[in-house]
């Protein structure tokens, strides 16, 4: 049995690089990792964990309505997404904006 793919994820403020399985929450790899992202109320409703996807948007599970409504809510562009509610499916880099 071969392990699974792994992917990178870079968190720009604190330039940490680590490596995660594929299909990943974010949300779970920040947690493993120690990364400077705050949570909430996990779920997608308070947006403490927005983040920007610097590269890799395309890499990500696509927002559902109610995130695309949470963060329309904020005017927030379109490489804003909440980390809780993000699955990673390759590379990517973060930056955590906050509320």
């Amino acid at each position: 049995m071969t392990a699974p793919a792994t992917i990178e994820v870079h968190f720009l403020l604190e330039d940490l690089l680590v490596e995660a399985p594929a299909g990943a929450r974010l949300q779970e790899v920040v947690d493993a990792c120690g990364a400077d992202i705050s949570f909430g109320c996990r779920s997608g409703s308070c947006g403490t964990c927005r983040v920007r996807v610097a590269r890799g948007l395309e890499a990500c599970s696509p927002p559902g309505a109610e995130e695309r409504d949470f963060l329309a809510g904020l005017h927030a562009p379109g490489d804003h997404r909440l980390a809780c509610l993000v699955t990673l499916h390759g590379p990517v880099d973060i930056e955590y904006l906050g509320p």
